[in-house]
Parts: structure tokens; sequence; C-alpha cells
């Protein structure tokens, strides 16, 4: 679904080039739970931020499908993260005036898909909570909410960024098997930016960066079926 080939992101600091990414390459899957690790600063989010379209490459290519978005303009970056790209965030960003279903229609709304608030709420088991307003629920159903919010859209990508990071360790489980069984059941690459190296253990794919460069490119269950094999 999506090839990333030799992307090079460089930021200015000063009178200094800092390169964020140093030309890295890899592919990444629908239907697989890919995680991203490394430590701060190794280019986790800034990974994140190309797949999303929220920045562009210094050079190298994104391809989504075949298409380069690096090479899009602003508009149709624009419809490309409105029609294809679902984000769930560490802080919710949820509105607190609005209830559960109501922060989940806004999104489902901008892409068409009214009716899917409330199936998305069910997927992640808040069928029950849809009138409850943000103050009313915990961490764990607000970052719930925060994912139906983005799964409403119906979307071929979608990508976290530290999304169980101020959540408690059983909570932040769960949330990862959701998010794992999300990208099986809709066929949708789901992209993981995290800290946390257990994550690693329910991934199909793990990417590590360190220094703006991937160290390790791995899909554990292939290892797996490699060994049965032999």
């Amino acid at each position: 679904m999506i090839t990333i080939r030799n992307i090079v992101k460089k930021y200015k600091s000063g009178s200094e080039e800092i390169a964020a990414l140093a030309g890295i390459c890899a592919e990444i899957r629908a239907g697989e739970f890919t995680v991203i690790l490394g430590p701060s600063g190794s280019g986790k989010s800034t990974m994140l931020n190309m797949l999303g379209g929220m920045d562009r490459p210094t050079s190298g290519q994104i391809l989504i499908e075949g298409e380069d978005i690096s090479q899009l303009s602003e508009k149709k970056l624009t419809d490309y993260r409105r029609k294809n790209v679902g984000f769930v965030f560490q802080f919710y960003n949820l509105v607190e005036n609005l209830t559960a279903f109501e922060n989940v229609g806004i999104a489902a709304d901008l892409n068409g898909n009214t009716d899917k608030a409330a199936e998305a709420l069910k997927d992640v088991g808040l069928e029950k909570r849809m009138k409850s307003f943000p103050s009313q629920l915990s961490g764990g159903e607000m970052q719930r909410v925060a994912i139906a919010r983005a799964v409403a859209k119906s979307p071929r990508l979608l990508l976290c960024d530290e999304p169980t990071g101020a959540l408690d360790v059983a909570t932040g489980e769960k949330i990862f098997a959701l998010l794992k069984k999300y990208s099986r059941n809709k066929d949708t690459a789901v992209v993981v930016v995290t800290h946390n190296p257990d994550v690693a253990k329910i991934a199909d794919h793990v990417i590590r960066l360190r220094d703006g460069k991937i160290v390790a490119d791995e899909r554990p269950y292939e290892k797996l079926t490699d060994k049965k094999a032999v």
C-alpha cells in the first residue's frame, strides 16, 4: 500500500541543518499493524507526519498505492488527508461540549459517512456511552472515542502518535489490541509511533529508528513462517 523511497527530511536550526530523516526506505501493507519504535528525536513523529501528508520530505518519494503524495498540490494533499487518513493523538483532542457521538460525527461528516458514527463507537465498545461528554469518560474511554472518530472516516491509513502515552499499562494494552483488530477487520494499514518496546510483541511489522535512520525493519510472523517451512 505504501512505499517509502529514500526519504530525507532536513530542518534548519540557526546556521545548522539537521536531518530528521536520513534516507529511509520501507514498505507498509494494508491489513497490518505496524509499529515505529525509537527513542526521542529518532525521527518517529517526522516519519508519521510524512505518511499523513502533514509535512513534505526534502527529497525522496512516498508512494501511496502508486501515487507520490510528496508531489501533490496543497489542495490535493488536503483531499488525501480527508479521504484516506485517520489520525489518533496522545491527548485525545476531543471537543469538551460535545457528546462522544457528536465528536465522532464531526469527523464522519467530513467524508460523507454520517451514518458511521454510531457504528464506529460500537466497534470500540462504547455503544452505551454515546451521549456522554468527555468529562464523564475515563482516559481509556476518551482514547477509544478518539479512535472511533478517526475510523469513522473509513480511512485506508490510520496513524497513531503515542496513543497510549497518557494511559495506564492495562488500558494501553487494550487500546493496542483494539488497533490491531481494526487493521485486520477493515484491511487498513495501522501505523503506531511509540517509545514502548513491549508493543513490538503484538505487531505484525516493526520499524526501529535511530538518529533518523532505520536500524531494523522486521515482520516477526514471516520469520516464524520461514522457521516452520524449514
